[in-house]
């Protein structure tokens, strides 16, 4: 698994790369799941936790032929910038 950093304020870790997923995800407000993993597929949060594993698995209990990409929100806004 390779992580992805995104602009502003999220990493992405993408399990697969959907780019629904990605674009889902990257507009989507997901300050309720702050410190949590998020499980994104079919362009909703299926699935939301403090451990990833369980995360995914329970995202594919639910959603079986989904494609999932996980998510880590962070606690707090990080602000990423590029010189």
């Amino acid at each position: 698994m390779q992580p992805t950093t995104v602009k502003c304020s999220i990493m992405l870790y993408m399990v697969t790369r959907k780019r629904s997923n990605y674009e889902y995800f990257i507009k989507a407000d997901t300050s309720p799941y702050r410190g949590e993993w998020v499980a994104i597929g079919e362009a909703k949060v299926i699935s939301h936790g403090k451990d990833a594993q369980t995360v995914y698995k329970k995202a594919k209990k639910i959603k079986p032929k989904a494609n999932i990409s996980l998510a880590k929100v962070p606690e707090q806004e990080l602000l990423v910038l590029k010189f």
